[in-house]
């Protein structure tokens, strides 16, 4: 394989992402491309290496010595490594203020959520627009070829699934792949081949439930064609579908739509909580990711539903120290030849460490429930869609 690996993506949904101050000043650089990297390199590798250790712990052990000869690591006073491959970024997308943003539709603001979008305030950040990156990677010439091949399988599910910034589980700042050089990848032109393409990627899934979020048998993808929208509206479609499944609603309505009410249960097991009654289990939606809230705008109560991780000393950390992102990735995909579609896909992991457990703050002390994730409240999320092509079924 040769020493370069040459791939052009198109950012499809406008992407927040910038430095420190969440500006998008410095646009898109090597390190966020790198992270994105590790992260699905180490999603598509866990397969193979528990295959080759046989013991879950071996196979980590060997998957992040792996990934730090790939990827680098940093000092930490006892080892440091540089990188096995270097990253070149150039693109051609500019910044977009707040006010030249796409209008967001009811849809659009539930998936960008509270730090992103305010009902009366409208975008709270900038962000980069829709355009062309291109993606150079140089390896260290004692780079073997099947690691090579393992980068550029990494960047080439970057493409297909994944995008950069804030809310990209969300479906925005989504790159799409349009053309791959230096390695034996093929580019899907449409559906059928991107099926074709998704397949071969994760053909190495095992049955055992992975430890953080990778594929397996229990892994799940859906394939949403839609060539007669643009990627904004099939995404803003998406998380209209996701609020009416999600949500309880206001005076049975949600928005302007009758109220499905899917989740009695979690709204009641709310209300108990602001009011400072015993609860025994956690809501089954923290499944889509924590934090988990609610508001009673009847009284206005409110509960934080979050993990919690016990204190070496004793007791439990703080209700808001932690966050678990959404298994659930949605990826609106433009092919190169400009037609849309969208990717669901259910990464199922270990939901969190054995000794933590999920908090419920309301009124009075924070209550603690053993954590039970209920993975079918996102499979039956998945069903809503009835123009969907299963890619990779799941295992029950």
């Amino acid at each position: 394989m040769p020493e370069l690996l040459n791939a052009t993506f198109q950012i499809v949904t406008p992407m927040f992402i910038g430095d420190a101050d969440h500006s998008p000043n410095d646009g898109i650089r090597p390190p966020s491309i790198k992270g994105a990297l590790r992260f699905w390199w180490r999603a598509l590798n866990w397969g193979r290496y528990l295959h080759e250790a046989r013991d879950e712990s071996k196979a980590l052990q060997l998957l992040h010595q792996q990934e730090a000869r790939l990827f680098g690591i940093a000092a930490d006073g006892k080892e440091t490594g540089q990188s096995l491959c270097l990253l070149r970024v150039t693109s051609n997308v500019r910044r977009l203020k707040k006010t030249q943003l796409p209008e967001a539709k009811s849809g659009h603001q539930y998936l960008l959520g509270l730090g992103l979008y305010h009902f009366k305030d409208k975008y709270l950040r900038e962000a980069r627009s829709t355009g062309e990156v291109q993606i150079n990677v140089r390896f260290h010439p004692n780079t073997q070829p099947n690691e090579r091949q393992s980068v550029a399988e990494a960047l080439l599910m970057l493409g297909l699934l994944g995008g950069l910034g804030s809310r990209a589980r969300k479906g925005f700042g989504a790159l799409a792949i349009q053309m791959f050089d230096g390695a034996d990848i093929k580019v899907p032109t449409n559906t059928n081949e991107m099926i074709a393409v998704l397949k071969k990627l994760t053909a190495d899934r095992l049955d055992a439930m992975p430890p953080y979020t990778a594929f397996s048998m229990r892994s799940r993808i859906d394939l949403i064609s839609e060539t007669k929208r643009d990627a904004w509206q099939l995404l803003g479609e998406i998380g209209s579908n996701m609020q009416l499944y999600r949500s309880f609603g206001q005076n049975g309505k949600v928005g302007d739509k009758q109220a499905e009410r899917n989740f009695i249960d979690d709204h009641d097991l709310g209300f108990q909580a602001t009011h400072g009654d015993k609860v025994n289990t956690h809501p089954r939606r923290i499944v889509f990711g924590l934090p988990h809230n609610y508001f009673f705008s009847t009284d206005n109560s409110k509960a934080d539903v979050n993990a919690i991780t016990p204190k070496p000393g004793g007791g439990w950390s703080d209700i808001g120290a932690n966050r678990r992102a959404s298994p659930l990735f949605i990826h609106p995909h433009q092919f190169p030849d400009g037609s849309i579609a969208a990717v669901l896909a259910l990464l199922p992991g270990q939901f969190l460490p054995d000794d933590w457990r999920i908090g419920i703050k309301g009124k009075g002390a924070v209550q603690q429930t053993p954590v039970n994730p209920d993975w079918s409240v996102l499979h039956q999320f998945m069903n809503r869609f009835p123009n969907r092509q299963t890619v990779l079924e799941s295992r029950p």
